[in-house]
């Protein structure tokens, strides 16, 4: 048994036939003008990243942050095809759009959206680091930067013509399915780790602490993803910062890394504040109703982020006086909050801009003054 493990083990090998070397993107650009780079094989999804998922690779490209490898197969004629790296290498594409004559692929699909239309050149977003690309484009970015970006290496991977098709077809899949998609507080905690900071462990401990689960009653999957861990950091977050960008998730990422290097203190006494704040909600609702709609005198739905913004920041600004307030009184505070039409219109459409993510914590903390 083990002799014929060994030798399948070898005879499959052979099957796959690879090299790697990095190269220049300059280079894969020319060789995409050329037609030896194919970016559009009928197996391939189509170009569908946002403008920030854009704006961050292009960020990455100029700071010289490590970016996952270029996977390509060698066909039979000696050119080549993306089995895995589409959407970065259609985001340089597109980027350079302008350079490239002629340009058509079945990537961008018909009445495909402006921020995925190789033929449209990109505007660059808001960017985590470097906030002074949102808004260029080719056209308007500094020469030496524009060099920077083409002579950027990326890594590739090659499988070439002597492979089998079954080893081809083994390798896209298992390139697209091997792996989890990362929740963004998993990345959080993964890159806060990097600090050295006993941070992302105090958040599991919280996460885990009695009352916190329970009083937010999220769905197993979300639990999974660290979504208990993610609203304590929301919490933590709105109730002692105040969101310099737009994107949520780029105020969380900067909260977290905040935190982690020592920007502020998460010591014994915050982590009893947070879990005071659920165990306050935990006695009114011991369900998770805190956290969702009401509607025609029921709470119904999943669990809203936006009515956490409201509900345990408001309460958090508000501890001393909400610990002191009847079970009775904590409810009604809760339920009439439904009724006020400055919380509807600041938790409905449009409800990440960053105006409205501050009037909810305002709202909040007026709200639960009243005690």
């Amino acid at each position: 048994m083990t002799k014929n493990l060994v030798d399948e083990v070898e005879e499959q090998r052979h099957e796959v036939v690879v090299d790697s070397y990095t190269q220049m993107w300059s280079e894969l650009i020319n060789q995409f003008k050329a037609g030896d780079v194919e970016i559009d094989p009928l197996y391939q999804r189509g170009f569908r990243w946002t403008v920030d998922q854009q704006t961050r690779y292009i960020e990455s490209l100029l700071l010289n942050i490590p970016t996952p490898p270029i996977f390509l197969a060698e066909k039979q004629n000696g050119s080549f095809e993306v089995i895995d790296g589409l959407q970065r290498f259609s985001t340089v594409v597109k980027f350079f759009c302008e350079e490239i004559k002629g340009l058509t692929s079945k990537v961008s699909a018909a009445g495909a959206p402006v921020e995925n239309d190789l033929n449209i050149p990109t505007i660059l977003s808001h960017a985590p680091i470097l906030k002074g690309l949102e808004k260029l484009s080719r056209a308007t970015m500094p020469d030496t930067l524009l060099r920077t970006l083409r002579y950027a290496r990326v890594q590739v991977i090659l499988l070439k013509k002597e492979s089998s098709p079954l080893a081809k077809f083994n390798v896209f899949t298992r390139l697209n399915r091997s792996g989890t998609t990362l929740s963004n507080q998993e990345i959080r905690n993964c890159s806060a780790r990097l600090t050295e900071s006993p941070f992302a462990d105090q958040l599991m401990a919280v996460a885990n602490s009695e009352f916190v689960c329970d009083a937010l009653k999220m769905s197993v999957k979300d639990r999974a993803s660290m979504g208990v861990q993610e609203s304590i950091l929301r919490l933590i977050a709105f109730g002692n910062y105040k969101p310099t960008t737009a994107k949520l998730e780029d105020f969380l990422d900067e909260v977290m890394y905040s935190i982690s290097s020592g920007g502020m203190k998460f010591d014994e006494n915050e982590k009893k504040k947070v879990t005071d704040v659920f165990k306050v909600i935990y006695n009114a609702y011991p369900d998770g109703e805190a956290f969702r709609f009401r509607k025609n005198g029921k709470f119904t739905g999943g669990f809203s982020p936006n009515l956490f913004d409201i509900v345990a920041v408001g309460i958090y600004l508000n501890l001393s006086k909400c610990k002191k307030v009847s079970v009775d009184r904590m409810r009604k505070l809760i339920v009439e909050l439904h009724d006020q039409d400055e919380a509807i219109k600041l938790t409905g459409a449009g409800s990440n801009a960053r105006l409205k993510m501050i009037g909810r914590v305002a709202f909040g903390k007026k709200w639960f003054s009243k005690g």
